[in-house]
């Protein structure tokens, strides 16, 4: 045996095992939109997945339609797939049906409402983005010296069954959620700005929560009725989006939001739990995200109610 023979023997063998390691690799389609958020979520799935999988991903736009999802499933082949915002898993429920791919599990997460947006499509699991209002209450009350019993809420008639869930858990915190109902097709602008003017008059409503509705927050109804309306409102305004916090927006006064890195993170989990039954989502699977980040707008806290200094330091972030 020449030497030149002895060392091609190796390098054979790591090639022929590098082959078989590629060929074990479970390949992952993730849909995503834009934006530093998305990609923060991506980045979690990505490394919480290993290289064990081989991920792919396709940047979902407003515009983006099913042809360019349906090329890259059909060239993905994918054993699972991540759809993050409510365009992407519409995209993906529509292209899955047409491909007849419905043993393709589905994981939603990023979007309003994923546990309705997958109702009923099998082999679908979530992870909640929306944080429940009992729990931005009680942790605003636990940094705040103000009273806060009765919080606001203004919401769509097809939203009633996720107001009614969020009443009841803050019923358990005695604090009573006061919806104004709205019909879903109604006028955006005309009924915001009536149901905030109904909940701001009402001396007994102790601040007023902001549900993740695209119907109702906008950057134009934003600029045109919320910020108006709650110019003179002295009272703290609960968001589930950080950037609706900035001080300088004058809006926001408290938000807790997912963990975006950790949200990908359990979402992989999810995934593997799921790979561990076969690729098969048993019932109806709505996760509630583990990890989750306080900010406290410091300026507008302190414009609207008194702050307890020794609690601040619960707080993740503070802006000022």
């Amino acid at each position: 045996m020449t030497r030149a023979y002895r060392m091609i023997r190796p390098m054979g063998a790591i090639l022929v095992l590098a082959g078989m390691a590629l060929a074990q690799t479970k390949p992952i389609l993730v849909l995503r939109p834009a934006g530093p958020n998305f990609e923060e979520t991506f980045k979690g799935i990505k490394e919480a997945l290993g290289p064990t999988y081989a991920i792919d991903e396709l940047v979902v736009g407003k515009d983006s339609e099913g042809d360019e999802l349906t090329k890259k499933w059909s060239a993905t082949k994918p054993k699972a797939v991540f759809a993050l915002d409510n365009k992407s898993i519409s995209l993906a429920k529509d292209v899955r049906g047409k491909l007849g791919d419905t043993a393709v599990p589905l994981v939603a997460l990023m979007g309003v409402r994923v546990d309705a947006a997958i109702a009923g499509i099998p082999n679908a699991a979530s992870v909640t983005y929306e944080i429940p209002a009992v729990t931005l209450v009680v942790n605003l009350r636990a940094v705040s010296t103000g009273k806060i019993s009765k919080v606001g809420v203004i919401y769509r008639a097809s939203m009633e069954s996720f107001f009614l869930n969020n009443a009841q858990f803050c019923k358990g915190e005695n604090v009573e959620l006061v919806g104004h109902k709205v019909a879903d097709d109604a006028d955006p602008r005309s009924s915001l700005k009536d149901g905030l003017k109904s909940l701001t008059e009402r001396k007994d409503i102790d601040a007023l929560a902001v549900f993740n509705d695209n119907f109702f927050l906008n950057a134009k109804l934003l600029k045109e009725v919320w910020l108006p309306t709650l110019s003179g409102w002295k009272r703290p305004v609960l968001v589930g989006v950080e950037s609706l916090v900035k001080p300088e927006l004058k809006f926001g006064t408290f938000a807790i939001l997912p963990d975006h890195y950790a949200l990908g993170a359990q979402a992989a989990g999810l995934l593997q739990e799921i790979e561990d039954a076969g690729w098969k989502v048993d019932g109806v699977r709505n996760d509630q995200p583990l990890s989750v980040i306080k900010v406290l707008n410091m300026r507008g806290m302190k414009s609207c109610c008194g702050v307890q200094e020794g609690k601040i330091n619960e707080i993740d972030k503070i802006l000022e």
